[in-house]
């Protein structure tokens, strides 16, 4: 009986890219499963916006390497998402102006580091949270 031998060769997969999308469904879940005991927090919106930028990072990292895209686009979501192969590219121009409003939010990391302005002007610069949310899960991919 004749010997059979398989030949293989080693694989190769980008963690970053699965890692990245997985992030951030599990940032989406928790912006979907946050109750507040307060009227407003900021906390969906930050979670949400994180959400979409690990989405639209895990696009980049599946040509890229991670230190590149982080040093590109750091936390700039308009940015990402201006870069995506065209394909990608499925927001609409009212959702792409909403998600440059709460960019400009994000990127400066206004979530995390209250700006005062917010608190006393009623968060006026915030869009509707139902709208981002909408984003989200189509550039997320949540379904």
């Amino acid at each position: 009986m004749p010997d059979y031998i398989l030949k293989t060769e080693p694989g190769y997969i980008n963690l970053s890219t699965v890692t990245f999308r997985l992030l951030a469904h599990d940032y989406f879940k928790c912006f979907l499963d946050f109750k507040s005991s307060r009227p407003f927090s900021v906390l969906p919106y930050f979670l949400c916006c994180r959400a979409i930028e690990l989405a639209l990072k895990s696009v980049h990292l599946e040509t890229k390497d991670q230190t590149y895209v982080k040093k590109k686009y750091g936390h700039d979501l308009i940015k990402s998402y201006k870069d995506l192969p065209e394909e990608r590219q499925t927001l609409l121009e009212d959702e792409l102006k909403l998600l440059s409003q709460i960019n400009e939010i994000y990127k400066e990391k206004d979530f995390e580091y209250i700006n005062v302005h917010d608190p006393a002007t009623g968060f006026t610069r915030f869009p509707d949270i139902h709208s981002l949310t909408q984003i989200a899960r189509k550039l997320v991919d949540y379904e």
